[in-house]
């Protein structure tokens, strides 16, 4: 198996099993009485930890070197705070007011929120074709809460709410460790966001208070989501991705709302009309183009 067969099939692994762990989540908040708060708090505790761990196996004390200087201490903390912890617990939220393949889809307009961001920084006005494939993003997403009426929300206020806030959460989180991956690596950095965040949100969420109803199915999901859909997730499309670059591999991670959604319409029973899907292929396909176009 030459290099960029295994980097696809590391990045599609990757990308399927962030799209199963939102379909778990969503099954353990309907059927078992968990909550997003509790879930996301457990996730991030979990998979920090352990990754924390197994990387102290291998490279000692210095995956403390972040914390040595205030500016990469302070750094990690807004990525802990922002890029993991809101950005998880906005997401689940989603799902938990929607559907897996909805949230997902909304959250994947991040890209578009980095494309505005970027030209507002550079002041500059978006390029033409910038500004089509907003447009094209925009009414995806209109589509996907509207169904094409402007009357009619077919999705809850909460649902989109959580929905566009992860999208924008999602966006620092692709933007705002740059310099902290580059400097101390990509899993430590991931690690230590992961630890803060859920060590800064356990007192309001207040982890020890254990809901829901117990049993083989709930802590198996509950690993699932923790493990395979943190740990597992994150290592494999951070592998694929050094494999094939970051242009072939975003075009890849399209994968994870395509498995989101499915498995929310053929496991979770979700309903999705054609309108649903006409707004689902505008969001990933106007982001798979603007990746395209930006290569």
């Amino acid at each position: 198996m030459n290099q960029n067969i295994k980097g696809i099939c590391f990045t599609v692994v990757g990308g399927c099993c962030w799209g199963m762990s939102g379909v778990m989540g969503k099954y353990l908040f309907d059927a078992k009485d968990l909550t997003a708060t509790w879930l996301v708090t457990v996730r991030l505790l979990g998979a920090g930890i352990t990754m924390l761990l197994f990387l102290y196996q291998f490279k000692g004390k210095s995956i403390f070197f972040v914390w040595k200087r205030k500016d990469s201490a302070i750094s990690q903390m807004i990525f802990g705070i922002i890029g993991m912890a809101m950005c998880q617990m906005t997401f689940f939220l989603a799902i938990q007011e929607s559907n897996p393949g909805t949230a997902t889809v909304i959250q994947y307009s991040a890209p578009i929120l980095i494309m505005v961001l970027f030209a507002f920084v550079e002041k500059r006005f978006p390029k033409k074709e910038e500004v089509f494939v907003l447009i094209i993003v925009v009414i995806g997403i209109f589509l996907l809460a509207t169904h094409g009426s402007v009357k009619n929300l077919v999705i809850t206020h909460a649902a989109l709410f959580w929905g566009l806030l992860s999208a924008g959460a999602f966006a620092v989180y692709n933007v705002q460790p740059r310099k902290l991956i580059q400097e101390f690596g990509t899993l430590e950095t991931v690690g230590w966001g992961m630890l803060i965040g859920g060590i800064l949100v356990t007192p309001f969420t207040k982890v020890w208070n254990v809901p829901g109803h117990w049993d083989i199915v709930t802590v198996s999901m509950t690993i699932g989501v923790v493990f395979l859909g943190t740990i597992v997730s994150f290592s494999c499309y951070l592998h694929g991705i050094s494999m094939l670059g970051p242009v072939q591999g975003s075009m890849l991670g399209c994968v994870e709302p395509l498995v989101a959604t499915i498995l929310s319409a053929t496991v979770l029973g979700q309903a999705f009309g054609m309108i649903d899907v006409v707004g689902i292929l505008c969001i990933v396909g106007a982001v798979t183009a603007l990746t395209v176009v930006d290569a």
